[in-house]
């Protein structure tokens, strides 16, 4: 084996060892992380179409529907900005379909200013402080659980999750959990 021959195979081990090292976490958030019942429901938003909760969105909602109905929260806040391609805020469109499938729109809370997990976590943070909620249960997507929960702590909030199922597309969720680690990496050099 020449010398490129064996370089390449050492930085493709190390690659793969950072990726599972990185993945076998968020794989696990997404499969054993509970829910605790809290004072409110944190849904984080996700892409729209048209006017529409998209796939990953929908599923979101769903979860957090039988959370609602099951008791875990009496409140929801529904978080998420306008995109350039996007016809409406997230939170509109989620407090819509909620609305539709029987939340009471006074129940619903609407935080519209946020681009990311972190300004999602954020700006609910503040919500939380507002209506005097002291503890959350934040509803993604399963890929997103770690990240969504890791941030929660970064941010002193008092939560727990429930990770919503993924989509039934073995694409988008083999692209989701790869987006899922790159993000982490970076949220561990940010603290660094």
């Amino acid at each position: 084996m020449n010398l490129t021959k064996r370089w390449c195979t050492y930085l493709l081990v190390i690659a793969l060892l950072i990726a599972v090292t990185v993945e076998i976490p968020i794989i696990a958030a997404g499969k054993t992380t509970k829910p605790v019942p809290a004072d409110v429901l944190i849904i984080l938003g996700a892409k729209l179409a048209g006017r529409e909760p998209g796939a990953m969105l929908r599923l979101r909602l769903d979860e957090a529907l039988r959370l609602y109905r099951q008791g875990y929260a009496p409140q929801i806040i529904v978080s998420g900005a306008q995109g350039r391609d996007e016809e409406e805020s997230e939170a509109n469109a989620m407090r819509d379909y909620l609305v539709a499938h029987g939340v009471p729109a006074a129940a619903i809370h609407l935080e519209a200013a946020s681009f990311n997990t972190y300004q999602n976590l954020a700006n609910s943070r503040a919500i939380m402080a507002e209506q005097g909620f002291r503890r959350a249960i934040i509803v993604s997507s399963a890929s997103h659980i770690h990240r969504a929960l890791s941030l929660a702590r970064l941010l002193h909030i008092d939560a727990t999750a429930a990770p919503a199922p993924m989509a039934d597309s073995l694409y988008l969720t083999v692209t989701q959990y790869l987006r899922e680690g790159a993000a982490m990496l970076l949220l561990a050099a940010s603290r660094q």
